[in-house]
């Protein structure tokens, strides 16, 4: 009896305790992204801040400042702000035309104690007059200041430039707004550019090689030695190429006719046409900054000739393999795959795939053996593709 009362009584409790740390974990993964995109905006906020300085310079000619101060909203700690630091630093270093030299001044950010008859002042070097008297008015060096606050739609940035002397004067400023609806543009420090022509950038690429392709092939394709004492046909070298097309500039579904050569002298030679239809598997577009990959299901028809061919006519010759035999010309034969793999591509530039055939009209033949039989059906034929496009 104690035990079912202690039972009931405990497990409400442990029901909410269970409830209270589902919840946390929520807590703590909506902070987690929110704090991921503030970062991300104040990143970008910077970008457009030194972006506007490369299309009109405050100042004509390389100018000394120092990095005065960065601020962050309340909350986000340290870490951000020295992200910020890193980040503005970088930036103005890969875009010199800005006219901004960062440069380095101990006595304007150190702390400093200035005791007089009056009180005792404890403050940065770039808040004490007499630091900044010593400094002298032809140094020619200015302080930069860049607030970076949440308030109204999400967050602003507010920068200043002011002449280190006595009276800090203000020389330049400037406010920046970011709307919450608005995803940063994420630029490349040394590629700054505005919101139009980061879109115009991004559609140029999914448009500059429209929907046809012309893919450049180099196949192997290497078949299962049999288990029973037959003899395997060597590795096929083809060499291929046709069209490949699409029907939206997603290249979600892409489908291609291919043909190919393969050529190896007093050994073999071939001819093969192919149809195929890949599918993206990994998202619902083409990627601009990560490789694709592509499951891709097709159908091919093969003929091969001279003496390393002889393995595909098997123990059962046909009256086309008398024929050649009889005027010289050697083994010949014609038969159809049906292939599945994987194709991984990056840039739609190049690509690596891996297939696997099964050869209907080989299935019985001595000289092949199987490499996998899923489902019943037999492979008898791996392959490895490397494609070009252009």
């Amino acid at each position: 009896m104690t035990l079912l009362l202690a039972a009931l009584w405990l497990g409400p409790a442990a029901r909410a305790a269970d409830v209270e740390e589902a919840q946390r974990v929520q807590l703590e993964k909506a902070r987690a992204e929110v704090a991921d995109q503030v970062h991300l905006a104040a990143f970008d906020l910077v970008d457009e801040l030194v972006y506007g300085w490369t299309l009109d310079p405050v100042f004509e000619a390389p100018t000394a400042v120092v990095l005065a101060e960065v601020t962050v909203p309340v909350g986000l700690g340290t870490a951000l702000r020295a992200q910020l630091e890193n980040h503005l630093g970088a930036v103005l270093l890969a875009n010199p035309s800005t006219n901004v030299q960062l440069v380095h001044c101990p006595q304007c950010t150190a702390v400093v104690v200035h005791s007089g008859p009056e009180a005792t002042v404890i403050s940065r070097g770039f808040d004490n007059p007499s630091v900044l008297a010593d400094l002298g008015a032809d140094t020619g060096k200015h302080a930069l200041f860049v607030d970076v606050e949440a308030e109204g739609s999400f967050l602003v940035l507010r920068a200043r430039l002011t002449r280190l002397t006595p009276d800090l004067p203000i020389v330049w400023s400037h406010t920046i707004a970011s709307a919450a609806g608005a995803a940063p543009l994420l630029r490349e420090p040394d590629r700054l550019m505005s919101a139009s022509e980061a879109r115009d950038v991004y559609l140029d690429a999914l448009h500059d090689r429209g929907l046809i392709f012309v893919p450049v092939r180099l196949a192997i394709r290497t078949y299962a030695a049999p288990g029973d004492g037959g003899v395997p046909p060597p590795p096929f070298l083809w060499l291929q190429t046709g069209v490949e097309l699409s029907p939206t500039d997603a290249r979600a579904w892409t489908s291609s006719l291919i043909v190919g050569y393969s050529f190896i002298p007093q050994a073999y030679q071939g001819i093969m046409a192919q149809a195929r239809v890949n599918r993206l598997i990994t998202g619902r577009s083409r990627a601009l900054t990560r490789p694709d990959l592509y499951l891709f299901a097709g159908a091919a028809a093969m003929s091969v000739w001279g003496a390393a061919t002889a393995s595909f006519i098997g123990d059962e010759p046909d009256a086309d393999d008398i024929i050649t035999a009889i005027t010289g010309e050697g083994p010949r034969t014609s038969f159809g795959a049906i292939q599945v793999g994987l194709d991984l591509r990056v840039g739609q530039r190049i690509g690596a795939s891996v297939f696997l055939e099964t050869l209907p009209d080989l299935a019985r033949n001595i000289n092949f053996g199987t490499y996998v039989r899923p489902f019943g059906v037999g492979f008898q034929s791996f392959g490895t593709e490397v494609t070009f496009w252009l």
